[in-house]
């Protein structure tokens, strides 16, 4: 397995997936870097990580897996200096909300692509920044792997074992696959949270939204509280699904509208009802 691996940045997800590996019960060094020096200083003196690199990345050019953890716009430069400084021998991986974008970025580098296989971690917090760090995210949660033509075999099993290692779960899923599925599970749903609290935030009936609301509305308006700029970062990566996303919901919200207007109670309860039963079946 993996003696020493690299997180490349380290926010609340590198830092929470550096203090995993580190509680894994193994003999892994995790070394890291970001380009804020308190995330650095921080995460060394609490033990996150063993080390970081600033400018030379001679710990980048030791590792044996390199974790892209960055914003997804900031990858083409993160490529760049992976590819100047990594060791033939190392693989690399990430943790991206969207597959398509990265995994071409790699195809476009046939010197890395062998050895690339992306990840994406179904967790995460609202919260950002590497103080913020919880290496329990992990545990027990799925990770989809999107492998390319280019990907080798060991590389995706080797990748595969080290998520293993640290309690999760995997599935394959190509890269078009997984950002098309994702727009509709996890992007529109925070979409609709920003929109959402934005609408009723600027209700001036509404007052104290505390005192209006119960659980499952506080259940939803969480993921409002999201990085701002992550978001759009993945909104600006996976643009087209998303948009369709969009028009899908958008249509049957309007269907609903309809139904709401005509008085077609029944109808809707009938619609509500194949949902609760559609969702039921997948739970048994």
């Amino acid at each position: 397995m993996f003696k020493s691996v690299y997180i490349y940045g380290l926010g609340m997800m590198g830092a929470s997936l550096a203090k995993a590996i580190k509680n894994s019960k193994s003999s892994i060094r995790v070394y890291g870097t970001d380009l804020n020096k308190k995330s650095l200083s921080y995460a060394k003196k609490n033990n996150i990580i063993d080390d970081y690199d600033t400018n030379k990345f001679s710990h980048l050019s030791n590792s044996d897996l390199i974790i892209i953890c960055v914003p997804m716009l900031s990858y083409k430069q993160c490529v760049n200096v992976i590819k100047k400084y990594r060791k033939s021998s190392s693989l690399i991986t990430d943790i991206g909300s969207t597959k398509k974008s990265s995994c071409d970025i790699f195809k476009k580098n046939k010197a890395l692509g062998n050895y690339f296989c992306g990840s994406h971690p179904l967790t995460g917090k609202e919260k950002s920044s590497a103080k913020n760090y919880d290496s329990k995210i992990f545990n027990d949660q799925f990770v989809l792997l999107c492998k390319e033509k280019s990907t080798l075999p060991s590389t995706e099993l080797k990748i595969k074992r080290f998520w293993k290692t640290l309690g999760c779960k995997t599935i394959n899923v190509s890269s078009s696959n997984h950002d098309q599925i994702l727009s509709m599970t996890s992007h529109l749903p925070h979409l609709i949270s920003f929109i959402l609290v934005d609408l009723i935030s600027r209700n001036k009936l509404v007052g104290n939204i505390d005192h209006f609301t119960g659980g499952g509305f506080r259940d939803l308006a969480r993921l409002a509280k999201s990085d701002v700029d992550m978001w759009a970062n993945i909104i600006a990566t996976n643009k087209n699904n998303i948009l369709s996303s969009i028009d899908k919901f958008s249509k049957s919200l309007e269907k609903f509208k309809e139904k709401i207007a005509t008085e077609d109670f029944d109808s809707i309860s009938k619609h509500m009802k194949r949902f609760k039963h559609k969702k039921s079946k997948k739970n048994a």
